[in-house]
């Protein structure tokens, strides 16, 4: 052991020294053969090592990690499975010695550094380089998987050191990883596939990636096979990590998005807030999974405003469905009529239990959708202004017309329906005080959205009862809610 740091404390010294002093002993073209020399000793010294003497190890790795940076490729070579054994160790340290934080962070960083110096080091053949791509996968899905666990483990770094090396992967070699990360991830049913969704996530959001049409034809089978697995998905963690996929996607990516993947998208929403939705086995926080599928929503109402027309109808239900986890229903044998409408209209997502109901900060979320719906930015119509002169023939009318305009008379056909399903969940279950109060907003801003047509379709499609609640809702709003001028 005193060898090993005599070593280090010499490693550290020759990278202490001045260049002038360099070229005195040799000169700065004689310091690669020098540093690879150095290494060799490293890596022998490693097998030698106490596989229980952490520390030291990880003094060794980072000397290893700061002598490959400085290396050219050509100089770097193969990382010698001495090291790459010690990936494993760390792990199985990890996972068996939880209690052990601090030599479990330890372990954390040798892993972390361990995969920085294979990303630097070259594979062992030129027909090994999809060998070596897997395993950079393999090591990435590991640390991910750790760094939930272990605070020194930096997600946000290994995250974009592997994206950087995807990027010089060649086409044969990113396909075959996709199509294999395709197949382990979806469709996705337990959290041991979450890591390998973040890695898929990594690939697929490269920055000015060169394979666009082998990755819109990828995320076109993605949707359809979440939205044919949807029900067997049990863990609410892996659940949130799809939605972060999606929403990544649609940020990062937005050109993969095509109409037929807006439709699968809005479908798979459609199912998670109802019934047929996923029902999960493990503890999860409702607001969270709500606001996760507030976020991906709104993501879509506002960047993707071009595909809404023709499909209001899919964002209405949506909608709809999103409005019931915040209502809270109410006691049976209550009323007979309400307990009757509740077993035949039983609207509520199968991740809810029978008594619960998300927070007031959810129906704020809830408002800025409606809003988002109804009062879009105005980027939003920059945006789609050229589609809807493209599509138009009525060319002579369009000057006096505004695309804010065409897409809210587009909406306003749809809108009256999230208005009634309002009334019957007012109807049939409770709201809180306080999640009523923040709804209230949005339900201003829908009724801002409809004209005198819109009004009548909407009472003309109300009972008796939920007429009731219709006239005083749009008695606050005109009290209320409504701009009057003075």
């Amino acid at each position: 052991m005193q060898s090993v740091e005599k070593l280090n404390i010499g490693y550290l010294r020759l990278f202490a020294i001045s260049s002038s002093f360099l070229e005195k002993i040799g000169g700065l073209d004689v310091l690669p053969g020098r540093l690879v020399a150095v290494r060799g000793k490293i890596v022998g010294y490693m097998s030698t090592v106490n596989k229980d003497d952490f520390v030291a190890m990880r003094s060794l790795v980072f000397s290893l990690s700061e002598i490959y940076s400085l290396l050219d490729s050509k100089s770097r070579g193969t990382l010698p499975t001495t090291v790459l054994s010690h990936v494993s160790i760390g792990i199985s340290f990890i996972n068996s010695n939880s209690h052990d934080t601090f030599n479990s962070e330890i372990c954390g960083e040798i892993v972390q550094a361990i995969f920085e110096l294979f990303l630097l080091s070259s594979p062992h053949k030129a027909h090994d380089e999809l060998t070596r791509a897997q395993h950079i996968v393999s090591y990435f899905v590991a640390l991910h998987d750790l760094s939930t666990r272990i605070a020194t483990v930096d997600c946000k770094m290994i995250r974009e050191l592997f994206q950087e090396n995807a990027k010089s992967w060649s086409a044969y070699i990113y396909g075959e990883i996709v199509d294999e990360l395709v197949h382990i991830s979806y469709p996705a049913t337990d959290y041991s596939q979450a890591s390998y969704i973040e890695a898929l996530t990594c690939l697929i959001t490269i920055d000015g990636s060169e394979h666009y049409a082998f990755l819109v034809k990828k995320i076109s089978l993605i949707c359809c096979s979440l939205v044919l697995g949807l029900g067997k998905i049990t863990s609410s963690k892996l659940f949130i990590k799809i939605l972060h996929m999606f929403e990544t996607v649609l940020k990062k990516q937005p050109s993969l998005v095509s109409p037929f993947v807006f439709e699968q998208l809005s479908v798979f929403l459609i199912l998670s807030t109802s019934r047929s939705g996923p029902s999960f086995i493990d503890e999860y926080d409702i607001d969270e999974l709500y606001l996760s599928l507030c976020s991906v929503t709104s993501t879509i109402l506002l960047s993707f405003s071009k595909f809404l027309r023709g499909h209001h109808n899919l964002v209405i239900r949506l909608l709809q469905n999103l409005l019931y986890p915040l209502c809270v229903p109410r006691p049976i044998g209550s009323n007979k009529r309400i307990e009757k409408s509740i077993q035949n209209h039983w609207k509520r997502a199968a991740w809810l239990s029978r008594t619960a109901a998300c927070s007031a900060s959810c129906a704020l979320a809830y408002s800025r959708l409606t809003s988002n719906l109804c009062e879009p930015p105005a980027r939003s119509w920059k945006d789609s202004r050229k589609r809807i002169l493209a599509d138009s023939s009525e060319t002579s009318s369009l000057p006096l017309s505004s695309a804010a305009g065409v897409a809210r008379r587009a909406l306003s056909k749809h809108a009256p329906y999230l208005l009634v399903e309002y009334c019957y969940a007012s109807l049939h279950y409770n709201f809180d005080p306080d999640t009523r109060h923040a709804l209230t907003q949005g339900i201003y801003t829908l009724f801002d959205s409809l004209g005198q047509n819109e009004l009548k379709i909407a009472n003309a499609a109300l009972d008796v009862a939920a007429r009731a609640i219709f006239k005083t809702a749009y008695d606050d709003y005109l009290k209320f809610g409504k701009w009057h001028e003075i």
